[in-house]
């Protein structure tokens, strides 16, 4: 959606191009800082009015970017003091909104505003908007075209704002559902709705902005009565995040897999080249292109293959063969019960469609896209599960299984958080491996999370400890990593890890095998 922009009264020049943004949103005032930052713009951010008002004494910005709605002193409030103050009324000030309400732009130029833009920005055209309400120093300079935007962020800085506004929305769209009814704060509502209008708008979901901007009307109109209507919005919310947080991570994965295709491959691990030279693979149910992919694989790491074409082998047929790696087609209705351990590949909606047990017929899966070091780690640690005892889900008597989350970022805790709860499991979330150690001690849940990456204690000395402690030895763990190395995920394994999800990871991944480790239906 293109910015709507309203008459512009007079401003002064100054020689600076200095700005300052005013918004309690981060996700806002970080995408509107790299918008303005990567087109030469000095910018500096405040998320309150009363900060903003503390800046102006070492900071003197040529124009000011203030969201009406703020807590405390609101954006309308904060134009006053500024234009009502002879060191700073010749700041350009433009009030931003996220939904305009009739009277709202009247309000913004009685304050003083020198301008007033309508949320969701436009990313491609929004700094040269700002540049040109600087250069014409006073004139309404429009909007601006595409052809002369500067401003796109389509890297991974977008895709991090995404991934925490998604996530972020995730977890308050499930505590808005648990308010409702309950004497639910309306104001704080009403307040989170409308920053998902602006928000999702601008980073690119406009069905997020429109159910936010319908949640935020209706809380607006009936108040506490809300209840029906408002748990109706929510849902279709908590699904939308969800919907968009999967393929933001789906997007992401594949873009990780290119890069690797690219950058070519190397060495293969002593570890794995140990456990997969000799070894014979059926390949079962693929194309002649990912047969061909599969096959440069395997030959990378001295391994034998054979083609069985789509139709499913016979016990018989693959009686010469180590394992057997499947590509499962969607009439699949049972995974096959073959003596040879299996790899199951597939989408998610495939994969995910099958009941934990027939999951755990295989010895493990992964999802499409899939990289070539992924077949060679599944298929090596899938064989050495198999050599030591074979898989067999861990037996727990809890109706509802607990699993800990340990990652120091707040973005991954709260998405996994949201997820495992919504998937019917007891959640809870530490931020260090310190804390990790301590709650797994007290606390004993049927799984644990580990980031490999974390303060005090990182992942491996949480589950090296983890395996030496009687209590907590036989705990399934699941090393969450974003680390692109074989030798992380073997260090892993030979410190007795159950399995590993490298980041970027699909929510639902995770999902589908902390219930396979722990024996409960996906």
């Amino acid at each position: 959606m293109p910015i709507r922009t309203i008459t512009f009264i007079g401003a002064g020049y100054m020689a600076n191009d200095s700005i300052l943004i005013v918004d309690d949103t981060p996700v806002n005032l970080k995408l509107v800082r790299v918008l303005l930052s990567r087109q030469g713009f000095d910018v500096r951010t405040a998320s309150t009015a009363e900060e903003a008002l503390e800046i102006f004494p070492s900071f003197r910005p040529r124009l000011v970017l203030a969201d009406i709605q703020l807590p405390g002193i609101d954006g309308l409030e904060l134009t006053r003091r500024l234009k009502s103050d002879p060191a700073t009324r010749d700041t350009v000030v433009l009030a931003l909104t996220a939904f305009a309400m009739k009277g709202d732009e009247e309000k913004a130029f009685e304050a003083g505003c020198d301008g007033y833009i309508t949320k969701p920005i436009d990313t491609r055209t929004f700094p040269t908007l700002i540049r040109q309400y600087l250069n014409r120093g006073g004139e309404n300079p429009g909007t601006p075209s595409q052809a002369a935007a500067g401003g796109v962020v389509e890297d991974e800085t977008l895709a991090e704002l995404r991934r925490t506004f998604l996530a972020e929305g995730m977890q308050q769209a499930g505590h808005l559902m648990n308010a409702l009814g309950t004497g639910q704060d309306c104001a704080e509502a009403q307040q989170i709705s409308h920053r998902w209008v602006g928000t999702a708008g601008s980073i690119g979901f406009p069905e997020i902005s429109v159910r936010a901007r319908e949640m935020e009307t209706v809380l607006a109109e009936n108040g506490p009565g809300s209840t029906a209507r408002g748990r109706e919005i929510l849902v279709r919310l908590a699904r939308l995040f969800a919907e968009n947080l999967e393929e933001q991570y789906r997007t992401s994965e594949q873009a990780a897999h290119q890069r690797a295709a690219q950058n070519g491959k190397p060495a293969p691990a002593p570890a794995v080249l140990a456990t997969l030279t000799g070894k014979r693979f059926a390949l079962t149910g693929f194309d002649r292109d990912e047969c061909e992919r599969l096959a440069r694989t395997l030959e990378r790491y001295q391994a034998f293959f054979r083609d069985l074409g789509a139709e499913l082998p016979t016990e018989e047929a693959l009686r010469p063969f180590d394992m057997v790696i499947l590509n499962v087609p969607a009439s699949l209705k049972n995974i096959p019960e073959w003596s040879q351990p299996i790899l199951l590949v597939g989408t998610r909606d495939i994969l995910l469609r099958f009941q934990q047990p027939a999951q755990s017929g295989a010895q493990d899966f992964m999802f499409s896209p899939w990289s070539d070091e992924e077949v060679a780690l599944r298929a090596c640690f899938a064989l050495a599960r198999t050599a030591e005892h074979g898989f067999s889900p861990q037996v727990h008597p809890r109706v509802k299984p607990r699993v800990l989350i340990a990652d120091d970022d707040s973005t991954i805790r709260a998405l996994v958080e949201a997820t495992v709860q919504n998937s019917g499991l007891e959640c809870r979330v530490v931020g260090n491996g310190t804390e990790a150690l301590e709650t797994v001690r007290e606390w004993h849940p049927d799984a644990a999370v580990l980031d490999v990456n974390m303060p005090s204690l990182n992942g491996f000395e949480v589950l090296s400890s983890m395996r030496q402690d009687p209590l907590t030895r036989d705990i399934r763990v699941i090393l969450l990593t974003a680390r692109q190395q074989e030798t992380d995920v073997i260090r892993g394994f030979g410190l007795g890890a159950d399995d590993y999800v490298i980041k970027p990871f699909s929510p639902m991944e995770l999902i589908a095998r902390l219930k396979r480790l722990i024996g409960t239906t996906p």
